[in-house]
C-alpha cells in the first residue's frame, strides 16, 4: 500500500444488509487505489449483517466495524461515522450498493488532486435489482455549471458515488437530522457553496432498487421534502422559481 497518497475514509452504513454487505465490501476491496479504510456502521441489525462484516475485518485491518447500541435511523448512523474517519477524503458506498469499477477510487483521488476548487465528484451510475441484474441507468451532468443549473430539480448525485474533501465538511452534524429523508441531496446542496461539483463521465457504480411500491403518503411526504430543500437553498443556486412550481405540481400530482 502506498501511504504517500491520500487516506480516504469509505463510509458504509448498514441495517439487515446480510444478503448484500459482501458484494459491496468485495468492490471495495478490488479497488486499485489502496490506501482507505473502511468504516461499517452498523444500525443494530438483527440479521447475519455484523458477522458477515468481522469475517471480512478480520482479513483485513483496513476494514472497522463499528455497531451502534440501539437503531439511530439513517441520518444518525450516518453522522456518527465523521468522528470516526480519519482520511483526507470521505467516500460513501452504502451496504447495497456497488462499485463496479476497480480505477473509481483512483480516478476520483486524481480528478480532486488536479482540481484543487473542487469539493465533489462522482461519476455515472447504474440501477440494478435485487439480484444485480441491470434495470436502468442514471445521466448526470458531469461539469459545475451544467450541475448547478439542475440541481434544484433533482439530485445530480447518487451518493454511494461520490467522493469528497473531507475539510469541506464543516458542518456539525454533516447531515441534517432535520431534513427526514434526501438527506444526502441537501448535504450535495451545501458543499456547492464551498466548491465546484462535478461528475466524471464513466459508469462506475451501481445502486440497487428494491422491488416494492412506494405509497400515496410516501410520495407525498418525499415531493414536501423536495420543496423545502429547494426553499433552503434558492438563494445559492439559478432556477429557483421554475423549480418551485414543479415541485408545487410534484406535490399535486402525488394526491392523485
Amino acid at each position: 500500500m502506498n501511504t504517500d497518497t491520500p487516506l480516504i475514509s469509505i463510509m458504509m452504513t448498514s441495517y439487515n444488509r446480510a444478503e448484500y454487505i459482501d458484494e459491496a465490501i468485495e468492490s471495495v476491496l478490488m479497488q486499485t487505489y489502496q490506501n482507505w479504510e473502511l468504516l461499517v456502521l452498523d444500525d443494530a441489525s438483527t440479521d447475519d449483517t455484523v458477522l458477515i462484516a468481522q469475517g471480512f475485518a478480520e482479513q483485513d485491518a483496513r476494514v472497522r466495524i463499528f455497531p451502534a447500541p440501539q437503531n439511530l435511523g439513517i441520518t444518525g448512523n450516518r453522522n456518527r461515522g465523521f468522528a470516526l474517519a480519519r482520511g483526507e477524503y470521505i467516500a460513501v458506498l452504502d451496504s447495497d450498493d456497488v462499485w463496479s469499477d476497480s480505477e473509481k477510487l483512483a480516478k476520483q483521488v486524481l480528478f480532486l488532486d488536479t482540481n484543487p476548487d473542487h469539493v465533489l465528484v462522482g461519476t455515472q451510475v447504474n440501477v440494478i435489482d435485487g439480484d444485480s441484474n441491470n434495470t436502468d441507468s442514471f445521466s448526470y451532468e458531469t461539469v459545475d455549471r451544467a450541475i448547478r443549473g439542475k440541481l434544484l430539480f433533482r439530485n445530480q448525485f447518487t451518493h454511494s458515488a461520490v467522493l469528497v474533501r473531507a475539510s469541506a465538511l464543516t458542518t456539525i452534524p454533516v447531515y441534517n437530522p432535520a431534513v427526514p429523508i434526501w438527506e444526502d441531496y441537501d448535504l450535495v446542496l451545501r458543499l456547492g457553496t464551498k466548491g465546484k461539483l462535478a461528475n466524471l463521465p464513466e459508469y462506475m457504480t451501481q445502486y440497487r432498487k428494491h422491488s416494492g411500491n412506494i405509497s400515496k403518503e410516501k410520495r407525498v411526504q418525499f415531493a414536501r421534502v423536495h420543496l423545502d430543500i429547494i426553499r433552503t437553498h434558492k438563494e445559492n443556486y439559478p432556477h429557483y422559481f421554475l423549480a418551485w412550481i414543479k415541485a408545487e405540481l410534484r406535490i399535486l400530482r402525488a394526491y392523485i
